[in-house]
Formats: C-alpha cells, structure tokens, sequence
C-alpha cells in the first residue's frame, strides 16, 4: 500500500516538474537564440548557429518529455521507459515510435556538445577544417547528433522492444506502484537476464549488445569531449595578446568555452550520471523502484537549465539582460570634436589713427 501511495505520488511530482520544465524552456531558449541572433559578437562566427542548434534541439527534447510523459522504471535486472496511453494524442503505436525518439534525443545531446567542442577547438586552433563549418557544409556537422540519436533510436525501438518475458516480469511489479493495468501503458527496455527458482539464470543477449551499443556511443562523446575541451583550454591560455583585438578574441573564446564547459556539465550531472547509476542498479539487480523516477524528473529539468550559463557567461548577453531590469546602464558614446578657434583680424592694424 505505501508502494502504491508512493508511486502516484512520484507520477503527481513528475508531471508537475515536466510541465513547469517544459514552459521554462520554451521561453528561455526562444530568449536565447534572440540574443544570439541580435545581440552576439560580430566575432562569434559560425558559432552562433551552434548555439542555435542547441536551443532548438532542447525546445524539441522539452516538448516531447510533456507529450509523452515518460517514467523511467528500474525492476531487478531490467529498467524501463514506461508511457502511460490515458489521455494521449497517439494511439499505442505511436507513443512507441515516439518513446524511442525519445531515447534517442537523449543519445543526441551527447553528440551535440562534442560536436561544439571540436568546434571551439577548429577556432582557437585556426585549423583549416574551420572552413567547414561555412555553408553547407555545416550540415554534416550538424548531422553528427543525429546519427547518434538514431542509433539510440534503434536500441530502444528494436533491440529493446517489448517481450513476452519482460511483460511477465514487470507486469504485477507495474500494477503494484503506478496501478496501472498492462494495457493503460507501454514500454522499451531492456530485460538482462531472467532468474529462475533453481538457481540458474538466463542471459538475454540482445538487449546486452543494445546496452552495449548506446554505452560505446557514451564513451566515444566523452572522449571527445575531454580531448578536445583539454586542447582547448590549452590552445586559449597560450594565446599571447599583441593588440586590443587580440585580447578582446581570447576574452571572447574564454567566456564561449567557459559557457560551454558549464553547459556540458549540466546533462552530465541531470541525465548521465543519474542513468548511469540506474544501470550500475540494475546490472547488480538492486530494485530502485518507484525511486529511479528521479531520473525522469533531472531528465526533464535539463533543457530549462542549461541556456542558463551562455546567458550569465557570455558579456553581451549578460549586459542586455541586466539592461532589461534596469540593473546596468549602458556607457553612453563619448563624441569628441575639435574647434578651431576664431580667428579675427589684427584689429589694431586697421585702426586709422590719421
């Protein structure tokens, strides 16, 4: 009974954080790409449509977590990304299609930073993969996180789709906490392995190379992020100042990387390392319960509060904020001009005296 009163309690929580998640981001990250877009540094480059790349992508993550309403679900040796049908715009086959998108845009954002990290280090490095980033060419870029969502799509769609031992296995645990009959929800996830009474147990090994599979696209991203942000880093400090604009560049590139720094560090706390510890969880077959909801619920905090460094670090986007609530005044121009002085004849000379 006290299970049961939990879990609704955590359903309450969890949609009331999403909601309030989904509002916070819309408004931010719509705020955000305005200032990028009339208020950056004429130096920020290609940059800048990064940047943009970033809010449009968690705008699109904050609305599908309010479509969907996902709850992440630890049992025994399987978790679960369950999605109630009750009161839902999409029948049961398509709130699978779009539960699988939504592990995939949780594979995505890891590829989305990696990606600006090479970028920051293409410019502080002025390597001539820089041009790439102009035009077109931008695109396949841009297509890196995609690749990654998709394969994270797959995983969740395919390699861990619904079966009859998972549903056997999470059926009375699911009714149980949420009260939820078997076919009020769907999920995707992955059943490791199957225990029996005697003592042996069973390995499932497609849902193995699934984990396996979304665990190397995780460790490639943070490789890359790590190599690249350390170059970086190294690259900006030895960056010796000759001129005004010289030190105005690498002011710029700290506080774009800075940003970023923090920015990257918002998913890894709120999506990562709670996953990752649901997974340690579920390999040791500790049962979370209605507690590995938290995951849902940082998960779903993420795209509200990650704009916020860009907008606290960077110096223009900081100034026009604080411009808005009369905290900081803008210097107005200084305009100096010279005036000569009149010159008059020599009146003295054109007295007559005669």
């Amino acid at each position: 009974m006290f299970q049961n009163m939990l879990g609704k309690q955590w359903s309450f929580l969890l949609k009331m954080i999403q909601d309030v998640s989904a509002c916070f981001s819309l408004t931010i990250n719509t705020f955000l790409m305005y200032l990028i877009l009339t208020k950056s540094p004429k130096q920020l480059g290609a940059y800048k449509w990064l940047m943009i790349y970033i809010s449009v992508f968690e705008i699109l993550y904050s609305i599908l977590d309010v479509v969907l309403v996902p709850q992440h679900y630890s049992h025994g040796p399987t978790f679960l990304v369950i999605v109630g049908i009750k009161d839902k715009l999409f029948g049961p086959a398509g709130l699978t299609i779009l539960n699988s998108f939504y592990w995939g845009c949780f594979g995505a954002s890891m590829a989305v930073f990696a990606v600006h990290f090479v970028y920051r280090w293409l410019v502080v490095s002025e390597h001539s993969l820089l041009e790439t980033f102009n035009g077109w060419k931008i695109w396949l870029w841009f297509s890196i996180p995609f690749w990654y969502g998709l394969t994270w799509v797959c995983t969740g769609y395919f390699l861990s789709a619904p079966n009859e031992a998972t549903s056997k296995f999470i059926r009375d645990n699911v009714k149980e906490i949420f009260e939820l009959e078997f076919d009020e929800y769907i999920y995707l996830g992955p059943y490791l392995y199957e225990k029996f009474d005697n003592g042996t147990f069973v390995v499932h090994i497609v849902p193995f190379i699934g984990l396996g599979i979304i665990s190397a696209t995780i460790v490639s991203s943070i490789i890359i992020v790590l190599l690249f942000g350390s170059l970086c880093y190294i690259r900006i400090n030895n960056i010796v100042v000759t001129t005004m604009n010289s030190a105005k560049m690498r002011n710029l590139q700290r506080q774009l990387f800075y940003a970023l720094v923090i920015q990257t560090l918002v998913p890894f706390i709120l999506m990562h390392i709670p996953a990752a510890i649901m997974f340690a969880f579920v390999f040791l077959d500790i049962d979370l319960g209605v507690y590995s909801a938290v995951v849902s619920m940082t998960i779903a905090i993420y795209p509200a509060v990650d704009p916020i460094p860009t907008l606290v670090i960077v110096e223009n986007y900081r100034k026009t904020i604080l411009e808005y609530f009369g905290c900081f005044k803008k210097t107005p121009l200084l305009v100096t001009t010279t005036v000569e002085p009149t010159r008059y004849p020599n009146t003295l000379s054109m007295i007559n005296y005669d």
